[in-house]
């Protein structure tokens, strides 16, 4: 397991918080028994010269949820374990690679500051009390070779839950779960799989303990079979709807993922616009409308970002003779200035209502987008949408000339088609596929002629401003901004000669 050390920092104080822990977590291979089922038979007896180590452990879990539920509508668990190797308070969060457990020591009644800072966002608004409390007892069988290597883990839960709300509910069932512990143990792993499948039911990854505590199924989603176009719409969405999410957290923790963010909430932009179709235009005039706002903050940070990298690795390649004064430090410290500017923007507004709103609108859309009857027409229908969007990139091509701002409106059009071409992909499509690559050629050609156009914007700005100042020179600003200007000069030349109108 992947386990990796994080420490926040308290900006108002600059103090070190307590330690909390990232561990992506293994599920193993669980299965549910009936409770009276011997477990030794299953596991077998342990191969010549190996041994089996039982011990017993009792553990109990206080989970948190907002009255509404918001927590686990977000595939967040937030839970308290009372003891065991691992006490303390657990928030699950979704994963690239699964699912990631972040814990922290503390035990105090309340979820440490490290963790409700987390969560905010999720909770809509909503105060945190506790829902479930689940208690427990683990007996685990471990198997290791003669020279003491632990082989594989045999955990047999006995699990009995209780809802703390208005209603209580009483339930019991027994997990085992399986977890090879290192090369050798495959082999025996394998055999005992096969003896848990044949004795019960393989648990499924989509209900979570709480929720089966709770009574309930796991949060709405879209459909597995992508048969209509809807269906492969509402896929795609939902996957965008679940990356931010995931953003969310990563953000409050100053993870650097301000691009897949706004990468995401292209994608969504995108599937609206090209894909309109399929959902109720006041709906996507809501949706539209919030996720400029957010994108427009993250936006200004991203555009720091990016500038910084660029102009870096530009002012390096430069001849000595021509960097006149500190050119490479004037540079870094006003866009870090700026980019902190902006940033302390966009951790304001996501503590704001109006993000709580963004929020709630994309779990909404995520769980149940307001789909039209379009939205039955075959799978196959895709293309139609394709075709569209591959016209009006090859149309704002034609017409953009060397024009600057027509060019980027042909980009943007560009990824559109591109996002288009990702949904459409989802049914197998190589078509699709191909679209795919054509595209990234063509949005990274004018990607690059709009970060010159950016650069050269900016550095006419430091310019004038290096000018002013009687302690600098702005002749480096001038004689990049030149490069930068024939740089964008040379790619809507090649632009025009690629795609623009011919004359008949």
């Amino acid at each position: 397991m992947l386990r990796t050390w994080v420490r926040q920092r308290d900006r108002t104080r600059a103090r070190r918080e307590d330690a909390v822990v990232d561990e992506l977590l293994d599920r193993g291979d669980g299965h549910e028994l009936p409770e009276d089922l011997p477990l030794a038979p299953l596991r077998g007896r342990a191969p010549a010269g190996h041994r089996w180590e039982t011990s017993e452990l009792q553990l109990q879990d206080t989970y948190l949820d907002t009255p509404s539920g918001h927590l686990a509508q977000h595939e967040l668990t937030l839970r308290l374990r009372a003891d065991g190797p691992d006490a303390g308070w657990h928030l699950e969060v979704p994963h690239a690679d699964g699912r990631a457990d972040i814990a922290d020591p503390s035990t105090s009644e309340q979820p440490p500051r490290t963790l409700r800072a987390l969560v905010v966002g999720a909770q809509a608004g909503e105060q945190l009390s506790p829902v479930a409390r689940v208690g427990v007892t683990r007996t685990t069988h471990r198997l290791r070779a003669a020279d003491g290597t632990l082989l594989l883990e045999l955990a047999d839960d006995r699990v009995s839950a209780v809802t703390l709300g208005r209603e209580s509910r009483v339930s019991s069932w027994r997990e085992v779960t399986l977890r090879p512990a290192s090369e050798g143990g495959a082999k025996p792993a394998r055999r005992i799989a096969k003896r848990l499948q044949a004795a019960g039911e393989t648990l499924g990854t989509s209900t979570s303990r709480l929720q089966r505590a709770l009574g309930g199924a796991a949060p709405a989603s879209a459909p597995d079979e992508l048969d209509t176009v809807g269906a492969l719409a509402w896929a795609y969405l939902a996957d965008q709807c679940r990356e931010i999410a995931r953003c969310d957290i990563g953000l409050r923790r100053d993870e650097p993922l301000v691009h897949k963010y706004r990468v995401a909430i292209r994608r969504l932009r995108s599937t609206l616009r090209v894909f309109d179709a399929l959902f109720d235009p006041d709906e996507i005039a809501v949706l539209e409308a919030e996720l400029v706002w957010f994108a427009g903050l993250l936006g200004e940070v991203r555009d720091r970002d990016v500038l910084q990298e660029r102009l870096a690795a530009k002012i390096a390649e430069l001849p000595a003779e021509v960097v006149l004064g500190p050119v490479a430090a004037f540079v870094e410290s006003t866009l870090s200035s700026e980019r902190a500017e902006h940033w302390e923007r966009a951790v304001e507004a996501m503590s704001g209502d109006r993000y709580q709103t963004l929020l709630r609108l994309l779990l909404r859309w995520r769980t149940l987008p307001p789909l039209t009857a379009v939205a039955g027409d075959p799978a196959e229908a895709v293309d139609g949408y394709l075709r569209r969007a591959e016209k009006k990139v090859t149309t704002r091509l034609a017409e953009a000339g060397g024009d600057v701002e027509a060019l980027h409106r042909a980009r943007k059009a560009a990824k559109r088609h591109r996002y288009a071409a990702e949904l459409a992909a989802q049914a197998g499509s190589k078509q699709a596929t191909r679209t795919i690559k054509d595209t990234t050629r063509l949005q990274t050609l004018l990607g690059e002629h709009q970060d010159s156009a950016v650069s050269a914007a900016f550095l006419r700005r430091l310019g004038a401003a290096a000018g002013a100042d009687g302690g600098q020179n702005g002749f480096t600003y001038g004689y990049l901004m030149a490069r930068e200007e024939e740089l964008a000069r040379r790619i809507r030349a090649e632009a025009e000669r690629r795609w623009g109108r011919k004359e008949r």
